[in-house]
């Protein structure tokens, strides 16, 4: 094997004879010794990667010298100057938020978006606001290479036969072909153009794609496909990866030299270029300083600083070096640009330098930031458009400030000089009327150039924040602390709103001192804020109303908000709410907030966000996203490799079968036991509309406490015939039992593992039972986890594939299908009967959630027997649906005298009756939205209070709307209610054919009284579902108000009868 030789020297004659790519010296073959060999695997025969040897490198050399020269580039001005101002809008967002952000990561967008737009002719949406995000071809793209790195670190061998790797890079790769084959389809089409020699394509077609698709050369012959597909690879990786570090560097120069800064400015405004007016390909030439500033940023901070060039043949370098043949030879580009024997003061930042006749007399090889000879960068007209092109907008609109804590580093591993950890601020640029001429403007005061330090970017603090009710925020929390983990962040926290430093001004404080980053996940249940988050409302509030816009200062955050579209109006109240607030006061939102729609899929939604939201962290803070274990696969959208150290579980001898015991401790504080006393069938058992409505009434323990209106939560059993399966399928023994000691900090707190850590015995039917999550959704992070636990095994290979497609987030009908099939856990189980071989407990506990309790209106009243509750569930029918819920289920299945975990829960303030009994009341609801107006009415017939029509005082009016009368139960005992005069009552058919069929025309019909009953003071209450019931009596509200009251904004109208507590739903999806 060849001696590999590095020189730093500062001989000319040595430094030409190398990087001119002479006879002697060249890149004539890339083999394994050479920085670019695991490039070349990714692209055999680009322009970087083909050997000099290579007909496919004459070919591409021949092609692209003319589609990237000076002439064809300055087609592309335009295009150029757009994508520029279009990184001005995204600047002046971050200006109007006064936020700071990483540099790169925003030369990156600018750089990848400027190749797609003129390479590709496609607009890759990096630069539409500032929460865009890369696009996912440089993700794939950035994923091939590190899957080369990691084969090259493998050795030969190992590449040699079949490898997890490998196939992953094939995977990749025929994902990056595709895309490229569809782009080159959509150009053609669109582009509409004929073949022409390559000479006059360069100047006539839309994009560089275009142009390889369409050019011939002197024999008529075109590019070959394979080696367009290698050379957009090389455009789009090479083309924005030293751009971006170069534009980088160059706003870090803007930042720290301010006068040179001030000069810039000065000369681009006598130049006659304005912000607002668009800048031409005639004036970027003439723009003297300007070229003069960026020569000096590339001079002392040029982003490639080692080309290498390999020996022929033995070589004696000047100085009598022996240079074997087979040699690597590599040129430190930095220490040769500030080597004293060219550079006068070489380490001070001094653009006019570059106008004295000194520098112009220097060496042709004192200066060659994009290298030299037929190996040199060829895109160099390119990239010095496009770095002009931002400069000059960037200049003409802002001024920067490095706000960047401690030094600047670089990351020495990266194949390129780029900065980690320059963070910048935008200020408004002067008046270009208030600016010196630019001969006026002079510079004396020297300043050393700053040298970056070799380091690692330090991740901040990081909490992850959750207020819901139901736990599903919690969740959502724990699934992005892991992911953090995963990333490298440091003091990983999982704290509920209440309890979190934000909540406290003094704790705000210290943690707003140093790095910090909050995502903060919450709900919103019928417009008001969970129960962690309710102190933490009026605290927002209260700091609102005394202008504290500083409350928030130094704190980062993000907000994820959970909820339901078919709540209406209240959709996402409180998680705007928490948005908006820490904004206003003082907070930097570092990333636009999402939204979760439970009605459709509130996982994906949530999945599909945190990629996007985790991608531009990992920009921002310089975190290598892909994976160095076994599958090398990307952080984002796979997980960790698994430790069996993550969850220790002791198993612990048990004589005594768990088959017919029940669970003794409550599966989750709060709980306590209730006694089924009663389960009655509502719906008539001949009715022509298969469904099911159940009234079943229980005996509550000692404690349990309710209003009329309140709520109780159920804990959920699974279907015993379920676990049995289960059971069966992975080799459990039923009555084995075993305990959880430790978890690690890495598995998400929502997981079975962390929330059954030290809870003593549990058998493996009571965990199935009980307490694993089996017939709920399948979470993506699920999949990603039951994807991981897969041995690297080829019989195992197809089913990591399916399972890795489905856990990335997405709409398509593939992943649509697969959730369809595979709903639960159970038949996920069932379609998949290979993965139970990769399960083992530990990892089970790691992957399943925990069951959830579910919440339901009481359907009684204390008054009459505070030792019972009432609930009235609805059960979806199998003979209209593929699936019962797991709750209503269980209740359904549960016969009299079974034990049920519940917890009572206080509704919002408002769905309580008015404690005036004169205030009239209307209630309207549909199907099991009656179950707290029947416990309004036993309150009412228990405190004896009737209607006017039985001679009392009260207006207490009742609209109920179902499908079909044929709830024969349900009817006698509304009527009972009607007979005594507790109510004036009436029901409404949507299956019968009549003009009025829901319950809100029935308020229609009633509109005086209705609005009579409003005027005097009444109170609207309404349950059932949000999207009929919530938004058809919201409509019917509006129209009366505005119809019989005469007012003229109904929906401030009820904006305001809502906030005064008027009018309230307990609506659900």
């Amino acid at each position: 094997m060849a001696t590999l030789f590095m020189f730093l020297t500062w001989e000319n004659r040595c430094i030409s004879l190398t990087i001119r790519s002479a006879p002697v010296l060249c890149s004539a073959k890339i083999d394994e010794n050479s920085p670019l060999f695991t490039l070349k695997m990714t692209i055999p025969n680009g322009l970087f990667t083909a050997d000099s040897s290579n007909p496919a490198w004459s070919t591409s050399h021949k092609f692209m010298m003319t589609a990237m020269g000076a002439k064809a580039m300055r087609n592309y001005t335009r295009t150029m100057d757009n994508s520029a101002n279009r990184l001005v809008a995204c600047f002046n967002q971050h200006l109007e938020r006064s936020s700071s952000f990483d540099a790169y990561s925003w030369a990156l967008r600018a750089a990848a978006q400027t190749i797609g737009e003129v390479g590709l002719a496609t607009d890759f949406k990096m630069l539409d606001s500032a929460d865009s995000s890369v696009a996912e071809i440089f993700a794939l793209i950035a994923h091939n290479i590190s899957v080369a790195q990691t084969l090259f670190r493998k050795g030969r061998v190992y590449r040699a036969i079949p490898n997890p790797e490998a196939r992953d890079k094939k995977r990749t790769e025929d994902k990056i072909h595709a895309y490229i084959d569809g782009e080159a389809d959509r150009v053609t089409k669109e582009a509409n153009v004929e073949d022409m020699p390559y000479q006059d394509a360069a100047l006539q077609t839309s994009s560089l794609l275009d142009y390889m698709l369409h050019a011939t050369d002197e024999e008529g012959k075109k590019m070959p496909l394979e080696l367009v597909h290698d050379n957009v690879l090389t455009f789009l990786g090479a083309g924005q990866a030293t751009t971006s570090s170069a534009i980088a560097w160059s706003w870090f120069c803007l930042a720290t030299f301010p006068a040179q800064a001030q000069k810039l400015y000065a000369s681009l405004t006598a130049a006659g270029l304005r912000a607002d007016k668009e800048i031409t390909a005639d004036e970027l030439a003439r723009l003297e300083y300007l070229d003069f500033f960026i020569k000096e940023v590339q001079r002392l901070y040029n982003p490639a600083f080692q080309p290498t060039r390999q020996a022929q043949k033995n070589v004696i370098m000047p100085g009598g070096y022996l240079v074997p043949k087979g040699s690597q030879v590599t040129v430190a580009l930095h220490s040769l640009m500030i080597n004293t024997e060219h550079w006068k003061d070489p380490l001070t930042f001094n653009p006019d330098r570059w106008g004295t006749e000194e520098v112009r007399k220097r060496h042709k090889h004192a200066f060659i930031p994009f290298a030299a000879g037929a190996r040199g960068c060829i895109g160099f007209n390119f990239a010095l458009q496009e770095i002009k092109m931002v400069l000059a907008r960037t200049v003409l609109n802002f001024q920067i400030k490095n706000v960047t804590e401690g030094a600047i580093i670089y990351d020495p591993d990266f194949a390129l000089y780029r900065p980690l950890n320059f963070r910048m601020k935008l200020l408004k640029q002067i008046d270009p009327s208030e600016v010196k001429l630019a001969s006026d403007t002079t510079v004396e005061e020297k300043i050393i150039a700053p040298q970056p330090h070799v380091g690692t970017k330090i991740l901040p603090r990081f909490w992850a924040v959750h207020a819901s009710n139901t736990g599903t925020c919690h969740g959502m929390a724990g699934d992005a602390a892991t992911k953090a983990n995963q990333l490298g962040f440091q003091d990983v926290q999982v704290v509920s709103l209440a309890d979190s430093p934000l909540s406290d001004p003094k704790r705000t404080a210290e943690v707003a001192a140093g790095p910090n980053f909050f995502i903060i996940c919450v709900a919103t249940y019928n417009g008001e804020p969970p129960d962690a988050g309710l102190t933490f409302s009026d605290m927002l509030d209260s700091e609102i109303k005394a202008g504290r816009a500083s409350r928030f200062k130094g704190i980062n955050y993000c907000v994820f908000g959970a909820g339901n579209k078919q709540w209406g109006p209240t959709y996402q109240a409180f998680p705007k709410k928490v948005d908006a607030n820490i904004e206003a006061l003082g907070g930097n939102r570092i990333f636009e907030k999402g939204s979760g729609d439970a009605n459709v899929d509130q996982d994906r939604d949530f999945a599909m966000w945190t990629t996007k939201l985790w991608a531009a962290v990992a920009s921002n803070f310089g975190v290598d996203v892909n994976d160095a274990g076994k599958t090398n696969d990307n952080v984002l959208t796979h997980s960790s490799e698994y430790s069996a150290n993550a969850v220790k579980v002791e198993f612990v001898q048990r004589t005594s079968s768990t088959a017919e015991s029940s669970l003794e401790q409550p599966p989750l504080p709060g709980f306590d036991k209730a006694i089924l006393r009663s389960n009655i069938e509502l719906v008539d058992e001949d009715t022509p509309m298969p469904r099911s409505i159940r009234l079943i009434t229980f005996d509550v323990p000692e404690g349990f406490t309710y209003q009329e209106g309140d709520h109780m939560e159920v804990y959920p059993e699974n279907d015993i015939a379920v676990v049995d399966k289960l059971l069966v399928a992975l080799n459990f023994v039923a009555d084995a039992s075993f305990k959880v000691t430790a978890v690690d900090r890495d598995v998400n707190p929502k997981s079975l593992a962390a929330l059954l850590v030290n809870r003593g015995l549990i058998s493996l039917r009571e965990l199935l039972l009980y307490y694993a999550d089996v017939a709920g959704p399948l979470h993506h992070s699920s999949l990603q986890l039951l994807s991981s636990f897969l041995p690297v095994d080829d019989k195992f290979e197809s089913l990591r594939e399916t399972l890795s497609i489905a856990s990335v987030p997405s709409d398509t009908e593939a992943s649509k299908a697969f959730f369809k099939k595979n709903r639960n856990f159970s038949s996920l189980i069932e379609n998949h009967p290979l993965l139970v071989q990769s399960l083992n407990l530990q990892k089970l506990l790691i992957a399943l959630r925990m069951n959830q309790p579910r919440r339901y209106s009481i359907a009684s009243s204390p008054l009459v027997d505070p030792h019972v509750a009432k609930l009235c569930v609805g059960v979806d029918d199998l003979r209209v649906v593929d699936h019962v819920g797991l709750c209503s289920g269980f209740l359904k299945r549960a016969g009299v005298g079974h034990g049920v975990w519940v917890k009572s829960r206080s509704s919002q303030k408002t769905f309580h009756l008015p404690e005036d009994p004169t205030t009239p009341v209307i209630m309207v609801a549909a199907g099991t939205g009656i179950s707290p107006f029947l416990g309004f009415l036993e309150r009412r017939r228990a405190q004896g209070i009737k209607v006017p029509e039985h001679g009392g005082i009260a207006s207490f009016k009742f609209y109920y709307g179902t499908s079909y009368h044929d709830m024969k139960v349900l009817k006698t005992l509304v009527q009972s209610f009607i007979d005594d005069g507790t109510v004036a009552a009436e029901a409404i058919y949507s299956e019968v054919d009549a003009p009025r069929r829901f319950a809100q025309h029935l308020l229609m019909r009633d509109a005086l009284n209705i609005w009579g009953d409003i005027s005097s003071d009444g109170r609207v209450y309404v349950c059932g579902s949000a999207v009929r019931v919530g938004g058809g009596v919201r409509q019917s509200l509006m129209h009366i108000s505005e119809q019989v009251g005469g007012v003229t904004d109904p929906v401030a109208w009820l904006a305001e009868f809502r906030k005064e507590g008027r009018y309230s739903e307990d609506v659900f999806g």
